[in-house]
């Protein structure tokens, strides 16, 4: 009797918790040298890349309705700004995971941010920086 009322009680809190996560998706077709720049908050972002002509970003939101995503596209890029909503979104986070072309420029701006690079051939160059961390490919 007592498992089953702890089985109804997790099962609950599993389905409260899905409520609360969201998945986004957004796909941006590209041509060319082009750059992404991301700015968002308390976010872990994972690239890799691959032979495809579009930009992809899944994003995963936590509490969901703590979050407001904002995208655009031009010529020379895509734009990605994920920002934290006041008192609500104090206790959110997100992961972004975003595969594009070898030749897309990355720009992150991150504040208490993760940056996982997948698929690394090459040397990375992090330089000595006052006020966080500076990442300079080379």
């Amino acid at each position: 009797m007592k498992l089953d009322s702890l089985w109804r009680m997790a099962s609950a809190a599993s389905s409260v918790a899905e409520l609360a996560r969201q998945s986004q998706q957004y796909q941006f077709q590209v041509e060319g040298a082009v750059t992404l720049y991301l700015q968002a908050q308390q976010s872990a972002v994972r690239l890799s890349r691959h032979d495809e002509p579009q930009i992809t970003v899944q994003v995963q939101l936590q509490p969901a309705f703590g979050w407001r995503i904002a995208t655009d596209q031009d010529e020379n890029g895509v734009y990605v700004v994920a920002a934290r909503r006041p008192l609500i979104g104090s206790l959110a986070s997100a992961l972004f995971t975003v595969t594009l072309p070898p030749a897309t420029h990355v720009i992150l701006r991150l504040s208490g941010g993760q940056v996982t690079l997948e698929g690394v051939d090459g040397t990375v160059e992090i330089a000595p920086s006052a006020d966080g961390w500076t990442v300079q490919p080379k």
